[in-house]
């Protein structure tokens, strides 16, 4: 599966909670992502295994709103979520460590025309 960023900000949410259950406007709230990029996100992880889905039980008539989509991270994807958010984490980490002082590269010339 593709993290994109938008993808790792709808799992630490979903971390946030990894016992819970939360439905999409909640994600759609918590993230600040709209539903257009929500839904899709979460399609994509629960074809991937890891969450769940299920349909709230009370109809909308009795609600006088429509039936709210719960998502909950599965066992699996807990422990995929953690990994895959780490290793971006540690990627990112990386790429800013590989700056020396100054923000020069390893490889830059450096100042005064030594290398």
């Amino acid at each position: 599966m593709r993290l994109t960023l938008q993808v790792q900000l709808t799992m630490r949410v979903l971390l946030g909670e990894p016992d819970g259950e939360l439905y999409g406007l909640e994600l759609v709230d918590a993230t600040g992502l709209p539903p257009g990029t929500i839904y899709p996100i979460m399609a994509r992880l629960e074809g991937a295994g890891w969450v769940t889905s299920r349909w709230e039980e009370t109809g909308p008539e009795a609600m006088g709103r429509p039936r709210r989509r719960y998502y909950r991270l599965t066992a699996d994807g807990v422990a995929r979520a953690r990994e895959a958010l780490a290793a971006s984490d540690a990627r990112r980490r990386g790429r800013r460590g590989r700056r020396a002082v100054g923000g020069a590269l390893p490889g830059d010339a450096l100042p005064g025309g030594a290398s």
